[in-house]
This record gives C-alpha cells, structure tokens and sequence, in this order.
C-alpha cells in the first residue's frame, strides 16, 4: 500500500511539471514581441520604431552624434532619446522627461531611452562622453 501512495504522489508531480511547463510555453508564445509579456527590445525593432531610415523630414527621429564637450540646442517642442553615452541637462528651462513626468534641471544627467521634450529653444544636453541620440525636430551642435 505504501509502495501505491509514492507512485500516485510521483504521478501528480510529474503531471504538474508537464502542466506548468506547458503553460509557460504558451504564454511565452502569444505574447506580443515588446509587451509586457516579451519586454526585450532589439536593435531592428528600436530602429524600425524610431524612425531611422524615415528621418526628421517626414517626422521620424534622426540619429545624431554628438561629441564628447559638444552642446547639442534643442529647438522648442523638440523630442530626444539618448540611446548611448552620457551626458548632462543644459539651458535655464531645462528637459522635461516625458516618460516620468519630471522636470530635469540644468546640470542633471541624462536617462538613457527615455523621451525629452525641449520646453524652450536655448535648451538641450552637454555630452560628457561622444553620444548617440535620435532627436525630432530642430536642434544645433556647438
């Protein structure tokens, strides 16, 4: 009897791992590439999304470089993405960060992927390392 209970024990546990396993399977199979489900971005699909190959003229972001010392001035109602390096809020007005709802004041550091709004056109970043960003609407480097 007692050889009986270990073998319907043993049973269950393996029918719940398959079960569990399953499940995992499927729901990692109907999840949306960059949902909540499947949060992993690639490359191709950050590129597609921001607009590389449409660029600024059709309003797309465009991918800009901007050198380690250089100033990049946003124009006023202007949008940007740090995607690498580092660098620093410049201007009185500051950059709204539109992905958190906060203000950043000059001098703060930039948070990488998260979306800027210009309030004004004497506002942008300083890069302390060489920075790529993709920015929609007008900007100049200094």
């Amino acid at each position: 009897m007692h050889k009986k209970k270990v073998g319907i024990i043993i049973s269950f546990i393996v029918i719940l791992f398959v079960v569990f396993k399953v499940g995992i399977e499927v729901g990692a199979a109907t999840s949306e590439p960059g949902s909540a489900g499947d949060p992993l971005i690639t490359k191709s699909y950050l590129d597609k999304r921001l607009g590389e190959s449409s660029g600024a003229g059709s309003g797309g972001y465009k991918k800009v470089t901007v050198k380690k010392n250089e100033t990049l001035t946003a124009g006023e109602g202007s949008e940007l993405i740090l995607y690498s390096g580092n660098a620093t809020v410049k201007g009185q007005g500051g950059l709204i960060n539109l992905s958190s709802g906060e203000l950043f004041k000059n001098g703060n550091t930039v948070v990488k992927y998260n979306i800027f709004l210009s309030p004004d056109s004497n506002c942008g970043i300083k890069a302390t390392t060489t920075v790529t960003l993709y920015i929609k609407g007008n900007y100049k480097i200094r």
